[in-house]
């Protein structure tokens, strides 16, 4: 069985020169909003954090 979530790197918001990582839900192939209805996607600047959330957001199997 697959992880309900993906990790995907992303370009920092506003040129900034760090890494960011937002959440891809595999099952709508939609990014992860922060807050609906906002347009913006959930973003993460370590991947350790983007991990901690879709552990802690992932139906129990």
């Amino acid at each position: 069985m697959t992880e309900r979530y993906a990790i995907l790197p992303a370009d920092a918001p506003h040129g900034a020169s760090y890494q960011v990582w937002v959440v891809r839900d595999r099952t709508t192939t939609h990014l992860v909003k922060a807050l609906p209805p906002a347009d913006e996607p959930l973003r993460f600047y370590s991947y350790a954090q983007a991990l901690a959330w879709t552990r802690t957001n992932s139906p129990a199997t």
